[in-house]
């Protein structure tokens, strides 16, 4: 995700240890340390991917002209080949986090749309994170929400607000030649035996 590697460094965060866990995180951008802590701890390869409700729709909306399909949605123009449907974007990562809020123009399969993500992830046992916006929750009023949304986000764990993050302060740099000449120094031995 774009600015991932540029959020700040925190100390701790409470994701950490929850990758396996679906979530539904209520946040800023905060969000963005807390998760760049957790991805940093993980195996190399391990597979995580950060992505929008907009993009859930614009693979949904990509199958349709395969179909013969008119796509009536405002958004049309952001159709592309990359996704070809819901289950190539959601299915092959270890984590998938699905940032709402990106999406503003309607489209009447929206709901369904992330119903079916969020039920393709849990049929296939893979951990999802729903990362939305204190400012615009993800709940009634929602362009994504509907009844069968809240039933997909059933035993999801809830956290309403994480932390402002305390940066890492930076450690301190040191030249390693001087470093290198001290050591050579102290070392350093004589006649006498004594080493000074």
């Amino acid at each position: 995700m774009a600015g991932l590697s540029k959020a700040s460094v925190i100390k701790s965060s409470t994701l950490l240890g929850k990758e396996g866990k679906n979530l539904w995180v209520t946040a800023g951008s905060v969000f963005l340390s807390h998760l760049r802590h957790v991805a940093i701890r993980q195996p190399t390869n391990w597979f995580f991917r950060v992505t929008s409700d907009a993009e859930l729709v614009t693979a949904w909306l990509s199958s349709i002209p395969l179909k013969g399909g008119d796509i009536l949605d405002p958004d049309a123009y952001m159709v592309s080949t990359k996704f070809i449907t819901i289950p190539d974007l959601v299915v092959p990562p270890d984590l998938l986090v699905i940032r709402m809020g990106v999406k503003v123009a309607r489209n009447e399969a929206s709901p369904e749309v992330l119903a079916e993500a969020l039920n393709e992830r849990a049929h296939l046992m893979r951990p999802t994170w729903i990362w939305d916006e204190p400012t615009h929750p993800l709940n009634v009023g929602h362009l994504f929400w509907s009844n069968e949304v809240a039933r997909s986000l059933e035993g999801f764990d809830r956290i309403e607000g994480l932390s402002t993050p305390t940066p890492t302060p930076p450690t301190k740099q040191t030249n390693g030649k001087k470093r290198t000449a001290v050591r050579r120094q102290r070392s350093k031995k004589t006649l006498r035996g004594d080493g000074s």
